[in-house]
C-alpha cells in the first residue's frame, strides 16, 4: 500500500512539473542571438570584433510575454553579464534587443540566456505625499522660441545684390584692361579706373619687394582686398550656406591669393617713406600697428632716400 502511495506521489509530481515547464514562457517564443560590431549594424561578427550581442525573439503564441533580462553565460555556466530591458513581446510580435559585451572577455563566452514572464511589463506609478492642507502653486516652465529656419531655396534680394557687386568689380577690371574699347567710361569715371588700374599693377608686382609705391597704389590695393574679403565672406555664408564659424571656402582661398601682393605693396609703401619693410612685422605686437598706419598714410620721401 505505501509503495502504491509513493508511486502515485512521483507521477502526479513528475506530471506538474512537466506541465509548469510546458506552460513557461520560454517554449512560447523562439530565441536566436549573435554578436555584432556596433549598435546599429545587423550582420553577425566573429567574438575579435563583437562590440554588442543581438538578440531576436519571435512570439508563437497568442499570449502577451515580457522580456525582462538578456545576458551572456561563460563557458563554467557562470554569469558574464545580465541586463535588464524590459521589452514587450505582443502576441505573434517580433522584437529585437542589444546589449554591450565589448567590456567582456569573450574568449571565455558560452551560451546566452534570457528571462521571461507572461503578460505586460508592470509600470510603477509614482506617488506623490502632499498635505492636503497645503496649496502648492503649479511650476510654469519658460519655453524658448523656436527660431524659424531659413528656407535654402528662396534666393533673397541680399544674394542678388552680392551677385550684382561682384560682377560689377568684374566688369571693371575687364574694362581698365581694355581702355581704348570703353574710352567713355573712362572718361566718366576716371577714379574707379584709376582703383582698378593701382589694383592691377600691385597683381603685376605680387613678389616684387624691391622698388616704391605711393599712397595711391597701396591704400587702392588695399580697399579692393577689404570689398572683396567682405564680398566673398557673405558669399560663403549667404550663397553657399556655409557655417561662419566653420572654413568659409571662397573666403579663404581669397586671403590666400592677395597674402603675398598685400606684402609686397606694403614693403615697398614703407621704402616710400624711407623706411624698411620689416618694419610691417611690428604689427604682431598690437601696439605698433598705430605706428605702421601712420607711416603708410605718410607722404612720399623724396630727398634721402635710401630705397
Amino acid at each position: 500500500m505505501k509503495n502504491k502511495i509513493i508511486i502515485l506521489l512521483l507521477f502526479f509530481s513528475i506530471q506538474f512539473t512537466s506541465n509548469s515547464l510546458a506552460d513557461h514562457c520560454g517554449h512560447d517564443m523562439d530565441r536566436t542571438w549573435f554578436y555584432t560590431s556596433n549598435f546599429s549594424s545587423n550582420y553577425q561578427v566573429s567574438k575579435s570584433r563583437a562590440k554588442y550581442q543581438k538578440w531576436t525573439f519571435k512570439n508563437k503564441t497568442d499570449k502577451q510575454i515580457t522580456i525582462y533580462s538578456v545576458g551572456l553565460w561563460s563557458k563554467g555556466k557562470k554569469v558574464m553579464k545580465e541586463q535588464t530591458v524590459k521589452k514587450y513581446l505582443k502576441p505573434f510580435g517580433v522584437a529585437s534587443v542589444k546589449m554591450y559585451v565589448g567590456d567582456l572577455n569573450l574568449d571565455v563566452a558560452g551560451s546566452g540566456f534570457s528571462r521571461c514572464e507572461y503578460g505586460k511589463p508592470v509600470v510603477k506609478k509614482k506617488t506623490y505625499n502632499q498635505k492636503p492642507s497645503t496649496y502648492s502653486k503649479p511650476k510654469t516652465y519658460y519655453k524658448p522660441k523656436t527660431k524659424k529656419r531659413r528656407n535654402d531655396d528662396n534666393f533673397t534680394l541680399f544674394n542678388l545684390f552680392l551677385l550684382a557687386v561682384a560682377g560689377v568689380l568684374i566688369l571693371v577690371f575687364v574694362a581698365a584692361t581694355k581702355k581704348n574699347e570703353y574710352k567713355k567710361y573712362v572718361k566718366k569715371f576716371p577714379k574707379v579706373f584709376d582703383f582698378a588700374d593701382q589694383t592691377i599693377i600691385c597683381f603685376k608686382k605680387y613678389s616684387t619687394f624691391k622698388g616704391r609705391a605711393q599712397r595711391k597704389e597701396y591704400w587702392y590695393f588695399y580697399l579692393f582686398t577689404f570689398i572683396v574679403s567682405v564680398l566673398t565672406y557673405f558669399i560663403d555664408v549667404s550663397i553657399f550656406r556655409k557655417d561662419p564659424d566653420g572654413i568659409l571656402f571662397i573666403n579663404a582661398f581669397f586671403s590666400m591669393l592677395t597674402f603675398l601682393p598685400s606684402i609686397a605693396a606694403g614693403c615697398r609703401r614703407l621704402h616710400d617713406v624711407n623706411k624698411s619693410g620689416w618694419w610691417q612685422l611690428i604689427s604682431l605686437t598690437v601696439v605698433g600697428i598705430i605706428p605702421l598706419i601712420i607711416w603708410l598714410a605718410s607722404k612720399s620721401v623724396k630727398e634721402n632716400n635710401k630705397f
